[in-house]
């Protein structure tokens, strides 16, 4: 019973916050209609490529963790298939990605999965990680292009550092509690170093999907402006906005010096990455089908043998 009124408050948030964007749209539609001017169509397909490219990277990432936890018979595929449609699930409203992705891993894989809580807990290192590439992100950003405030960047550095000391530590604290299996990771030396480099390479091509898209919308693309958004989007993510984060994460960090600018980017931002999460779905459930034709069958196979020795 809970659940339902939590569902529909969500649901309300989100259309509430697009129709506050359609509503600063008309209020800056010059603004606006110059900015869509500006975005090409290969712009747009870049952005798209870039974010299908992260989205595959996220999924190994997982799959590392849940071997760690546990999972190692867990196949590529019941991973990124569970993962595929987790990310459709979240691109309508974020807070469902998270339980889709766990009934529906238990639902393919079934005892090969691990528990619902370690499948849980198995997203906190990559959280950890990708709060530290924010924070450093944010420090560079304090240094070399004088951002402001200048304190929220040591805030998010001592932050990440605490939930991935408390994350390394657990295991040895509570060993006895199956639940802290999830972050297995963060203690097994030859996966750790693949996941680092893993939300690294996660991070840097958000980074340039931010940067390509404020530099198409004519926007400021410098270090400063990237920085921003890119916590911004992060913040805004965890927030019930629906496709509606996005353009509020660039309008909080662009400020009121470009509206429209800052609206068509977080448009693009949104659009992009669905249409991205439509593409990743696709190539999952296309990709495994394409394999299995190109197999050849063993009935044809041991029809044709005779006519070959004959």
């Amino acid at each position: 019973m809970r659940r339902r009124p939590r569902s529909l408050g969500s649901a309300l948030t989100a259309v509430a916050v697009l129709g506050l964007v359609c509503a600063v749209c008309v209020m800056h539609a010059e603004d606006v209609g110059k900015a869509l001017e500006s975005v090409s169509v290969w712009a747009a397909i870049g952005a798209v490529a870039i974010h299908v490219v992260t989205l595959v990277m996220r999924s190994d990432a997982w799959r590392l963790t849940l071997a760690a936890a546990g999972g190692d018979s867990l196949s590529r595929s019941a991973v990124h298939s569970a993962n595929a449609a987790a990310f459709v699930a979240g691109a309508l409203q974020s807070q469902a990605a998270l339980p889709a992705r766990v009934a529906l891993l238990r639902r393919i894989a079934g005892d090969r999965a691990p528990r619902p809580g370690q499948i849980l807990v198995a997203d906190v290192p990559i959280f950890a990680l990708e709060l530290c590439a924010t924070s450093a992100l944010l420090i560079a950003a304090v240094l070399l292009a004088g951002r402001e405030p200048w304190w929220i960047a040591p805030g998010a550095f001592v932050l990440a550092v605490g939930v991935l000391l408390g994350a390394r530590l657990a295991p040895e604290r509570f060993a006895h509690r199956p639940l802290v299996r999830g972050l297995a990771i963060l203690g097994d030396r030859r996966r750790r170093g693949r996941l680092v480099l893993l939300v690294l390479g996660i991070s840097g091509l958000t980074v340039a999907r931010i940067w390509l898209i404020l530099a198409v919308c004519g926007l400021p693309h410098g270090l400063g402006e990237v920085a921003w958004v890119f916590a911004a989007l992060g913040i805004f993510g965890l927030l019930p906005l629906g496709p509606g984060a996005p353009p509020g994460a660039t309008m909080a960090a662009i400020g009121a010096s470009s509206v429209g600018g800052a609206v068509v980017a977080g448009l693009l931002l949104s659009a992009s990455g669905i249409a991205a999460v439509l593409v990743y779905a696709l190539c999952v459930a296309v990709v495994p089908r394409l394999r299995d034709l190109r197999r050849p069958r063993r009935g044809s196979v041991a029809l044709e043998e005779p006519a070959v020795l004959a």
